[in-house]
């Protein structure tokens, strides 16, 4: 059975908490990389972080600070090496150019992988920043404001007052007076144009912004947000169950208050149990353990049951089992 992993780069790129809680929830582990070194979330929110952290459903990769991409991300690609398990899947999210290189190199060291790039967050609020091509595309009066924008960027003579740019956008977008006065509205709301009275005056950085922005490649080329990456997830299939004998009556009082626990984990815990004092202390080892156990299952998914369901607990030394383990 293929395992599934999200490799993310959080650089130009920080989801919200309910984003991460999605990638968490449906794949066994999320390894996250920044080469900024940086990282911000409530109070609340990196109290949950640190679960994941400390439950090894998260992984932080550790990340060299260098100008050069290529070795930044031959030190990713080495972690993962030693990480992934065999025949593992990696769906990379990257609002970073460079991503296709972190990509190739995966790939030539024989990690299956897939590249989801976005677009990457603006680094501040710019004042002159631009509707996003989605925006555009959906209003057909930003559609207008595109349109003579690039009619703008090829005149020789532009216009230097409120009527004559009224009666430029009525010609060349063949718009009656009305319309047309809406369109000059916007390209003053929109900070293209700046008027000084009855005068006005073009901005060329941002007309240039708009100039540059290709609509059709823009939608073509990336998801719009995190968001959108998420939802694009190859995600695992369900895990599969094992054959698991019916319980005696007895055994079904014996686990009354396990009402949460699917037949599969009922199976792991009496057969941990029958270990004794034999039971792994070492996180890795109890995994270990586990995929001779269950071969056929996710057995990433079903640590992360188990913690979750507060059976077992990792406090960074050694996996603690909880009273309800030495029932029998």
């Amino acid at each position: 059975m293929t395992s599934k992993a999200v490799l993310l780069d959080l650089e130009n790129n920080m989801p919200t908490a309910s984003l991460l809680r999605n990638i968490v929830e449906h794949f066994p582990v999320l390894y996250l990389f920044n080469s900024t070194g940086q990282f911000e979330y409530s109070l609340e929110d990196l109290t949950e972080f640190a679960s994941w952290v400390s439950s090894g459903q998260v992984v932080i990769l550790d990340t060299p600070e260098t100008s050069q991409k290529e070795f930044e991300y031959a030190v990713i690609v080495g972690q993962l090496i030693a990480l992934l398990e065999p025949d593992s899947h990696v769906e990379i999210i990257s609002a970073m150019d460079s991503s296709e290189m972190l990509q190739e190199l995966m790939q030539s060291s024989n990690i299956s992988c897939n590249l989801i790039q976005i677009q990457a967050e603006p680094e501040t609020a710019s004042k002159h920043e631009l509707p996003s091509a989605s925006t555009i595309q959906a209003k057909p009066q930003l559609q207008l404001v595109k349109k003579y924008c690039d009619a703008l960027g090829k005149m020789s003579g532009k216009p230097h007052t409120v009527e004559a740019l009224r009666r430029s956008v009525e010609n060349i977008l063949q718009l009656v007076p009305s319309k047309a006065q809406q369109v000059v509205g916007m390209l003053i709301n929109l900070k293209i144009v700046k008027r000084y009275d009855d005068q006005i005056n073009i901005r060329k950085k941002v007309l240039a912004k708009w100039l540059k922005l290709d609509l059709d490649k823009a939608a073509a080329e990336l998801p719009k947000s995190m968001a959108d990456a998420v939802q694009q997830l190859d995600r695992p299939e369900t895990v599969q169950k094992e054959d698991v004998q019916v319980l005696p009556a007895a055994a079904h009082e014996l686990y009354k208050d396990f009402a949460q626990v699917d037949p599969v984990q009922l199976e792991v815990i009496k057969k941990l149990n029958a270990l004794n004092a034999q039971k792994p202390k070492d996180i890795y080892e109890l995994r270990d353990v586990l995929v001779q156990m269950f071969p056929k299952s996710d057995v990433r998914m079903l640590l992360k049951e188990l913690m979750d369901k507060g059976y077992i607990y990792w406090n960074s030394h050694e996996v603690v089992y909880s009273h309800e383990m030495f029932l029998n």
